[in-house]
């Protein structure tokens, strides 16, 4: 509802004007009358008014001298004139002075009233919004200053002198929530590493319209890390808050594991608070993605270096001597002390990576470090990693032709799924149609579809739906939601992000300039 406030120092005009039109019907709130620019002006003072409408001739403050002030004092009010047929002077003295329009008293018809305040509807409406994107726009800029700067500390950069203000909310005490997006591997995998950027900047806006302060910055392409003032020390209302925060992405479908640190105050403070945020969000890799996991003090591990390195040389004699069960029973001890109370998960993935390496150095150049090290970084869980590694483990005892025979199989089952997803792909599919079409795991038929292409699935996939939508928005005239759904995409939204950040252009700027 726009507001108006209606000054004419004659009653009768003042009920004409208030009973002939349906303000309320037409989008107006007649929020109060004055008899005079003196009155009118006070009113002014206390209330919020978006229109003004005021006689030109009445004692005490004639309308123009109100609109003078009340323009001076309110930039944004619109002001519409009453006048007589005598007064034109003063109707061109006040067009002049910014009224926006005027209407003349004893020719006025509801539908000249309804046309004029329409149009100030609109030119309101359009001011509004350029002011709030300009207001988005200011806070993003502020918004990315301070990301910026607490990114600096992260890695033991001094701020900006500056900054120096902005950043003073650190020394109040707050405490870091290291949030990760939970299976952002099969995400990748699925929907494509835009997807996934696209996802964390909506839940990264979606932070910032939660929090009443603090920050929220992206660290990697998975993980949001949030600094979020300690609100004096009330623990359990800080909490409560975190936990709405939570329950908000579950409801807009992301799961999320989040860590929280302890207190701390002051700059210095940051990378040891994120570090904890970090220990406690990790923590998924033995208990499960999803949940909030603060304050844990963990238990002291014992040392199992010597045992580890005994292991280790072990499972080597046992492969160069091509004694399976042997080294089966070795893997079995190794992997086996991968818990939560002797191993943090970036110990375990290192002994994975020195588990792949001890295999290479055992076995030749059969096999690719390059791609089993990728795979293990994109790995969330313990169980993750053991099956992987027991995959790899069974891989090494099959002999040259077998090897060879493998990767011929395999090339024919892609050659077989890129021939459908040809067919396919304005059509709702997915790695799991796919892989159903060629009779394989989904899982299976993702690494396989990467080590013989060279690309992720999904990548290929979207590779050919925007291709084709390339070619409709140059030969077509079909509205963008159209074009997204004839090339495989079902969310227009996505598809609109997803081309802006593949080509630099909109859809619409993209058609418009030709391709």
């Amino acid at each position: 509802m726009y507001k108006v406030l209606l000054v004419d120092d004659e009653a009768m005009a003042r009920i004409g004007l208030r009973s002939t039109f349906e303000w309320e019907e037409n989008g107006f709130l007649l929020v109060g009358e004055a008899s005079n620019g003196k009155t009118a002006l006070q009113w002014l003072e206390s209330h919020e008014v978006d229109i003004l409408i005021t006689d030109i001739a009445m004692p005490v403050m004639d309308g123009l001298e109100l609109m003078r002030r009340a323009r001076a004092a309110y930039p944004a009010l619109k002001v519409v004139l009453l006048s007589c047929h005598n007064d034109f002077e003063y109707v061109r003295e006040g067009i002049r002075l910014g009224a926006s329009d005027y209407l003349l008293k004893p020719t006025l018809e509801t539908e000249d009233l309804q046309a004029v305040l329409g149009k100030l509807k609109e030119q309101i409406a359009e001011e509004r919004k350029r002011t709030e994107l300009i207001l988005r726009q200011e806070l993003s800029g502020k918004r990315q200053e301070l990301e910026k700067q607490l990114m600096k500390l992260l890695a033991g950069e001094e701020p900006q002198q500056e900054s120096t203000a902005e950043l003073a909310w650190l020394n109040e005490g707050y405490r870091i929530v290291v949030c990760m997006l939970d299976g952002a591997a099969k995400l990748r995998a699925e929907e494509g590493g835009l997807f996934i950027e696209i996802v964390m900047e909506e839940v990264q806006a979606s932070c910032y319209e939660h929090l009443e302060r603090g920050a929220a910055f992206r660290v990697g392409s998975d993980q949001l890390v949030l600094a979020v003032p300690d609100e004096g020390g009330d623990q359990e209302s800080w909490m409560a808050r975190l936990e709405r925060l939570h329950r908000m992405l579950a409801d807009k479908g992301y799961s999320f594991t989040m860590g929280v640190s302890f207190c701390s105050a002051g700059s210095g403070g940051l990378k040891r608070a994120y570090r904890e945020g970090l220990d406690k969000a990790a923590l998924r890799f033995y208990f499960g993605p999803g949940g909030i996991r603060s304050m844990m003090v963990s238990p002291k591990r014992p040392s199992r270096s010597g045992n580890t390195e005994a292991g280790m040389n072990a499972l080597r004699e046992a492969i160069s001597e091509d004694w399976k069960d042997k080294a089966a029973e070795c893997q079995k001890r190794l992997l086996g002390c991968w818990t939560c109370d002797n191993k943090t998960p970036v110990e375990v993935l290192r002994e994975a990576q020195e588990l792949l390496s001890l295999y290479q150095l055992c076995k030749g150049n059969r096999y690719v470090p390059a791609e089993q090290t990728e795979a293990l970084r994109m790995m969330e869980s313990v169980e993750e990693v053991q099956s992987f590694l027991w995959s790899v483990f069974e891989s090494l005892w099959k002999s040259e032709d077998e090897i060879e025979e493998e990767f011929g199989f395999h090339r024919r089952i892609i050659a077989k799924a890129i021939e459908y997803m040809q067919g396919n792909f304005t059509k709702n599919i997915s790695l799991q149609d796919v892989a159903d079409h060629v009779s394989v795991s989904k899982n299976y038929f993702s690494e396989m579809f990467k080590r013989v292409t060279g690309q992720n699935f999904i990548d290929y996939l979207i590779h050919l739906r925007l291709k084709r939508s390339t070619v409709l928005l140059q030969t077509t005239t079909l509205k963008v939601y159209e074009v997204a759904e004839m090339s495989g995409f079902n969310d227009v939204k996505y598809f609109s992000k997803l081309f802006k950040k593949m080509m630099k252009l909109s859809p619409a700027e993209f058609r418009d300039r030709g391709g």
